[in-house]
């Protein structure tokens, strides 16, 4: 099974590790973006770091983290303005993420080549998470490169401002494995060992339900085959309602869902409920 986790530090997350932090200032970001680049660092990772700053700002800002500084003349670590970091559709704002995905597991390709054990980023995403259109094109972004960090060496601390973006923040905070503190209910996250679709952490509960049906409809068409495996083991509660959100979903596009469950509450609200597209596995 993948880690995952809801953390208080971004040390530790090592070898790799797909990371969501939720910040309030420059210094919050500073602080985790150090402890991540400089567990890194000592993996033999390329570091790549990445905000809406200048390159100059960006390398100032890296030689100022305690164990990382010295490794800025290196070659080992890059610093990137947003604006060359993403890859945007033609004209806009909106990043394309296919080709995002192309372009970072290209650059994991080359980290190899050149030796290191694979690939870091730290990226501050808010200047592409500020519209619902945006979110929506990141959304995507999140999903199928965390499938990718799931199987390659290959991770990222992807940071999101939490005073500029409030509550829309969480719905790409949601799409990590590990997540900082209070800052997503729940998790969707790739877990291919368990031979799932993705997995599900966390509580879907009233306050989360709007979001988990934002999530749901984003997420839905980057599924394969015509049953969607859904591993629910680490799953701490989930309604009526968010059952039959994913009945709906099925029924209209003829699938069936599989959910891998241990809690008996989740099993007998499917046969309650009359389901005919959504079914629970028990949890080996």
């Amino acid at each position: 099974m993948r880690r995952h986790a809801v953390v208080d530090s971004a040390a530790g997350l090592v070898p790799f590790g797909h990371l969501a932090w939720g910040y309030h200032s420059r210094a919050e970001l500073l602080s985790r973006a150090a402890e991540y680049i400089a567990d890194g660092l000592r993996q033999n990772q390329y570091i790549a770091y990445a905000a809406d700053r200048s390159r100059d700002e960006l390398r100032a800002e890296l030689a100022a983290m305690p164990g990382v500084g010295q490794y800025l003349d290196s070659g080992r670590i890059e610093a990137w303005p947003t604006s060359d970091y993403y890859v945007y559709c033609p004209g806009t704002d909106i990043i394309d993420a296919d080709s995002a995905v192309a372009k970072y597991l290209d650059a994991v390709k080359q980290a190899i080549a050149k030796g290191y054990s694979g690939f870091r980023a730290v990226s501050d995403v808010t200047p592409a998470a500020r519209t619902p259109e945006q979110r929506d094109a990141l959304a995507r972004l999140e999903y199928l490169v965390d499938q990718q960090m799931a199987v390659l060496p290959f991770s990222a601390l992807c940071a999101y401002d939490i005073d500029q973006l409030g509550g829309a923040a969480g719905e790409l905070i949601c799409l990590h494995p590990f997540v900082s503190n209070k800052s997503a209910m729940f998790r969707i996250y790739a877990d291919p060992d368990a031979e799932l679709d993705f997995a599900l952490a966390g509580e879907v509960d009233a306050a989360s339900d709007e979001l988990f049906d934002l999530t749901l409809r984003r997420v839905w068409p980057l599924q394969r085959g015509n049953t969607v495996r859904i591993g629910a083991k680490k799953l701490e509660f989930f309604s009526h309602r968010q059952l039959c959100a994913l009945e709906e979903r099925a029924r209209e596009d003829d699938r069936k869902v599989v959910l891998t469950t241990n809690r008996p509450t989740i099993i007998r609200l499917i046969e309650v409920l009359g389901l005919t597209h959504v079914r629970a596995d028990a949890a080996s």
